[in-house]
């Protein structure tokens, strides 16, 4: 999925939450933006967004000679969502379809994106997706397939939301489901030390896309994770960035995510900041 105008926009929200988070040294913020406009201004339009995201991180963790500048932010929402998970454990348990809740309480997790054009409220979007019509809702589909499924790849997103990735992967309760996260620290993408923290190995297997780009790119992705992603029987996709990435892979996908933009929106013919669970048609 190439780039578009309105990815431009996103790509500056996102450094201007480094500098309202006080992340970046007033000293530097000016000549540091200047240098992500000439970036901007230079990029080829025939990549993908994560593509674009990962050299533009890369020329920001340059500037501040900081390998992770998002781990204060990657830290607060992982704590943040660890406090809320034996309540929503115990939410899901008491519902009538633990299957669907926690798919539901998934998704509703995509919400904390800080390479997003809006922040959406976490407390909000799971009130709201509990109760929500699916824009999309290929969900049967998925609880079928995995029932017969050897291996399993779910591929995660962000920190915080990696918490209620957890709890779904709980309820999945694969015997061998192995769960991806980027090889190196960009934005607030998940990495193996957050995989940890959450104790996503209690119930996965980690492994690491080989890239740092906040999205899978398949040109730059590792051989390890190319066999996997090919050979898995079932592959959950979470969020925009691994969507945007994927959206074109020649094998079944299940995309779970929040509509963030307009350009994704059209992109799966859904309203914007709807829940989605869909399985991509291959040609």
């Amino acid at each position: 999925m190439d780039i578009a105008f309105d990815c431009i926009p996103c790509t500056i929200q996102s450094y201007l939450r480094l500098v309202h988070g006080n992340f970046i040294p007033e000293s530097i913020q000016e000549n540091l933006l200047r240098r992500i406009l000439v970036f901007l201004s230079e990029i080829p339009f025939d990549q993908s967004p994560p593509a674009m995201a990962r050299d533009l991180h890369r020329l920001i963790r340059e500037a501040l000679d900081n390998d992770d500048p998002y781990r204060e932010i990657k830290d607060r929402t992982n704590r943040m969502m660890m406090e809320k998970a034996d309540a929503l454990r115990q939410q899901i348990k008491r519902s009538g379809d633990p299957f669907d809740t926690a798919m539901r309480l998934a998704i509703a997790g995509n919400v904390i994106d800080f390479g997003a054009k809006h922040l959406l409220d976490i407390d909000a979007s799971i009130a709201s997706v509990l109760k929500a019509n699916l824009a999309i809702d290929h969900s049967a589909q998925l609880k079928q397939a995995l029932k017969t499924a050897k291996t399993v790849l779910y591929i995660g997103d962000n920190a915080g939301e990696i918490v209620m990735d957890r709890l779904f992967m709980e309820v999945i309760a694969h015997p061998n489901i192995y769960f991806a996260v980027r090889e190196r620290p960009v934005l607030n993408d998940i990495t193996l030390a957050d995989a940890k923290t959450v104790g996503i190995d209690q119930v996965a297997q980690p492994v690491t896309t080989g890239d740092d780009a906040p999205g899978v790119i398949w040109e730059t992705s590792s051989p390890a994770f190319k066999t996997l992603f090919n050979e898995a029987d079932v592959v959950i996709s979470k969020g925009q960035g691994n969507l945007e990435g994927l959206i074109d892979m020649p094998r079944p996908v299940y995309f779970l995510f929040v509509a963030k933009c307009d350009r994704i929106a059209r992109r799966v013919n859904v309203a914007e900041k709807s829940f989605v669970v869909w399985k991509n048609t291959v040609k």
